[in-house]
């Protein structure tokens, strides 16, 4: 769904009560909420856990008293929480009271937020409990006081240092700010009220499968196609690149290594292949109909608005924005001015003869990674600890055949190279591989890590509606690390290879090596 996601919480039939008090229970990943269509199977929630949740008196021992009156209609008393302070991953405990002074009417709906920082994506959805399927807005009565009990657990990739807790009332069908139940007292955000506000210590946060930790150099990257510098030694090296779901296996093994600094981000690629070839030596040619090395980038992970990329044996070039997701055309004319150089170990357009493969070096401008969309909410250069969505692929075509053998970094189906709901999630890292800044940027120690995951993709949005958010979507895996704080990297499904070598096996400079588009 859109950024404007919807946000639904289904009514029920009336029991009476005085008081709803909501402990909910949500996972609180960036999961935003999905067009439900007819609706999910009702849920049967027991006449006496209504009853035990309509108070005579309101509470008072609330950990917060908030006090604001929603339309002269309900007012949000305040609530109750076993925390303020939280971990990416922790669960937390709140209960929410309500006072009803004027029955709201059938039409309202209950929803809750969690929000992150500004200018940050961490958004979701938290709506539905068991009081609001029992004891919707639509059976509240005049003098009710309300109780509703929910446990969601934050998500393990929420990335700011605050989660806000926003709560309100929006009449079902209609999801704009201005369509809500407006607050006429209280902390009020987006015509919600804002109801508590948790702490978050990232410095504990987990590393969600299948991250990447992206170091930043520590020296000067040239690129000429070999990666040989003392910073590349420290780069981030992936394990064998895994086969896509659906496809034969590739003639050979594909590693790749990731390095960032202030003007870009860089890409080095190894590919093993007894027989290079491309046929295409001139840039935005359709290079994906032979042997070429792609990259995939959605920088604020929220599958609309991605970077396509794409470089084959010759060093010709090719370059995609999709303003969407890939049910639409890229624009093919938008430059990323990227830089990249290539060496081949053998020949490129010699169909039969014995070559051993190709290495191409690629410098992505920090500008390129937003495409078109300059409103784009992403730190460029990233802050450490900052988090882009990303994935490099690996195409190759025997003599012969029409149907080319594709692997990647993470893992991806023959059906779709794009596969943002496969895009690894990449933390770009001090030189120490410290994720959260330190008091010495340099940090101590390089630390390292193993793991692997066959896939993994989250979205993430906000928006002005009462719903807001993308969807999510990971595959199985799992990695280990000393701490996120300084981790290694965190791999593909099959187990990580030594990392390449740090000099290219001797071979020609492609034409055009080191230039840039």
């Amino acid at each position: 769904m859109s950024r404007r996601a919807r946000s639904a919480v289904l009514s029920g039939p009336p029991t009476p009560g005085l008081l709803v008090l909501a402990v909910m229970t949500v996972t609180a990943g960036l999961v935003g909420c999905v067009d439900r269509g007819p609706g999910p199977k009702r849920k049967h929630i027991d006449p006496a856990y209504v009853a035990d949740n309509l108070l005579t008196v309101a509470p008072t021992d609330l950990t917060h008293v908030v006090d604001a009156d929603l339309g002269g209609k309900v007012v949000y008393l305040g609530n109750k929480v076993d925390r303020t302070r939280l971990v990416p991953g922790d669960k937390v405990q709140v209960r929410h009271y309500w006072r009803v002074v004027s029955a709201p009417g059938p039409q309202w709906r209950v929803f809750s937020h969690l929000r992150g920082d500004a200018g940050k994506p961490d958004f979701s959805n938290v709506d539905e409990t068991d009081m609001r399927w029992g004891h919707p807005p639509a059976a509240w009565k005049d003098g009710e006081i309300i109780q509703d009990v929910q446990d969601f657990a934050l998500s393990p990739e929420w990335t700011s240092s605050k989660a806000t807790l926003i709560v309100g009332l929006f009449p079902k069908g209609k999801h704009k700010i201005s369509d809500r139940l407006p607050v006429l007292r209280g902390p009020a955000l987006d015509n919600a009220v804002v109801a508590v506000t948790f702490e978050v210590d990232l410095a504990k946060a987990p590393p969600p499968v299948g991250t990447v930790i992206v170091k930043k150099a520590t020296g000067p990257v040239t690129i000429d196609g070999s990666a040989d510098e003392p910073a590349w030694l420290a780069g981030t090296a992936s394990g064998e690149f895994v086969t896509a779901e659906g496809s034969g296996d590739p003639p050979g093994k594909t590693t790749a290594r990731l390095l960032w600094d202030d003007q870009a981000l860089y890409v080095y690629a190894s590919v093993d292949d007894p027989d290079v070839w491309s046929e295409y030596k001139v840039d935005d040619e359709p290079l994906w109909k032979s042997d070429v090395v792609e990259l995939f980038l959605d920088a604020d992970g929220n599958q609309r608005g991605y970077v396509e990329l794409q470089v084959n044996p010759y060093n010709a070039k090719f370059d995609s924005w999709f303003a969407g997701n890939r049910s639409q055309p890229g624009d093919v004319s938008w430059n990323a001015g990227m830089t990249s150089a290539v060496k081949i170990r053998g020949t490129g357009d010699n169909r039969g003869d014995r070559d051993q493969g190709w290495a191409v070096e690629i410098a992505i401008p920090w500008a390129a990674v937003k495409g078109r969309d300059a409103a784009m909410v992403v730190p460029t250069p990233p802050t450490i600890g900052a988090r882009f969505k990303l994935n490099v692929v690996r195409v190759d075509y025997a003599a012969g055949s029409k149907n080319p053998t594709v692997h990647s970094w993470n893992k991806i189906t023959y059906a779709d190279f794009h596969g943002l709901d496969r895009l690894a999630t990449v933390v770009f890292a001090d030189p120490a591989g410290n994720v959260v800044p330190t008091a010495d940027p340099a940090g101590s120690g390089a630390g390292s890590g193993s793991g692997s995951g066959t896939g993994s993709g989250s979205g993430a949005g906000s928006g002005a509606g009462s719903g807001s958010g993308a969807g999510s979507s990971s595959g199985a895996g799992s990695g280990s690390a000393a701490t996120l704080r300084r981790a290694g990297t965190l791999g593909p499904a099959r187990p990580p290879t030594p990392a390449m070598g740090t000099t290219t096996p001797p071979g020609a400079v492609a034409p055009g090596a080191g230039s840039a588009r």
